[in-house]
């Protein structure tokens, strides 16, 4: 089987001209996680992946992929954490580029493709014909010829798999009719360590697709609540029920009680003014928590309460919740 037999075609590729952002609206566009740098006459020269465009911290890159890229194609201005590991400067596709980029002929065998993904460690190899960039090979694309050559009998593994556009479908090659069962030794004889190390790849992925999607889900929920979190006011029922646990916590011999626990998305500097302890970190504060503050300087720091914030939890990396805290006593 060959290069072209596998392949995906219509293929996502940018100018060398193209800026940042151009390759951000391509990537959103398509849906795939690197394209394809071609010179003027079609030619491939070089490859730009989202991973040179949003940083390379997984767990953050994955939640805010999508955000980053859609502020970065649209001339938005970008979040700090993004400036943090990424050159802001809008740079040419030539000069962010990694090359040369992993290329074969359409008629080079899949075994010689395989033997690229996994001796480079990348997860596509680009198809050419006449030195023009024709088709790209995914290492999902190899494991489902793998086991239509091996196992026809058994359905391919459910592995992620890139689309080329976001319309339509890719075009692919017309499927091969179904291989006689081989016998044992005929298995064993095709089985190379190529074609396991890309087994590997494939549930490697699909645990990646699979927990990169959770993440997603999990960023979702927070954002909604954020949302509405910003919007609601302390009620003196939910204050008067603070200063009674706080009561509470005093008659079990606690000087200390956690008035309310809040996305750090509730400090218009994401919590980072509290983490570092910044005396201005109360004019962060955003809805709720601002109430609660405001609540505490009135009527409980006249009484001799004090009030702390920190960061309760840091989640890949970043400030998660963050709270306020009463004490009293020495």
């Amino acid at each position: 089987m060959l290069a072209r037999d596998v392949m995906t075609t219509g293929v996502s590729v940018v100018g060398l001209s193209s800026s940042s952002a151009d390759v951000a609206r391509v990537l959103l566009a398509s849906r795939v996680s690197a394209v394809a740098v071609v010179d003027g006459d079609g030619a491939p020269i070089g490859v730009v992946s989202e991973w040179d465009l949003v940083g390379q911290r997984t767990g953050d890159r994955i939640a805010k992929r999508d955000q980053w890229l859609s502020q970065l194609a649209e001339g938005q201005p970008l979040a700090a954490e993004y400036l943090q590991s990424v050159d802001p400067v809008n740079r040419s596709a030539a000069e962010i580029m990694h090359r040369p980029l992993i290329a074969v002929p359409e008629a080079a065998p899949i075994a010689e493709v395989a033997r690229l993904i996994t001796e480079h460690r990348v997860k596509r190899v680009f198809v050419t014909r006449d030195d023009r960039l024709v088709g790209v090979v995914s290492r999902s694309d190899l494991v489902r010829a793998y086991f239509a050559a091996t196992v026809p009998s058994a359905p391919p593994p459910r592995v992620p798999s890139e689309r080329t556009s976001s319309i339509a479908p890719p075009a692919r090659a017309a499927a091969l009719p179904p291989a006689p069962n081989p016998s044992a030794s005929e298995v064993a004889e095709r089985a190379s360590a190529h074609e396991f190390a890309l087994l590997v790849a494939a549930a490697e992925d699909t645990e990646r697709a699979q927990r990169a999607a959770a993440e997603r889900q999990a960023g979702e929920t927070r954002r909604a609540l954020v949302s509405a979190l910003q919007q609601k006011t302390l009620s003196e029922a939910a204050w008067q029920s603070a200063i009674e646990g706080a009561r509470r916590a005093a008659k079990l011999g606690l000087r200390e009680f956690l008035l309310i626990r809040f996305p750090s998305e509730l400090c218009s500097d994401r919590g980072r003014a509290i983490n570092a302890m910044d005396p201005s970190w109360p004019e962060t504060l955003i809805g709720e928590a601002a109430d609660v503050f405001e609540r505490w300087q009135k009527d409980l720091k006249p009484q001799g309460f004090g009030l702390t914030a920190q960061i309760l939890d840091f989640p890949n990396g970043f400030p998660g919740d963050a709270g306020l805290t009463l004490r009293w006593g020495s």
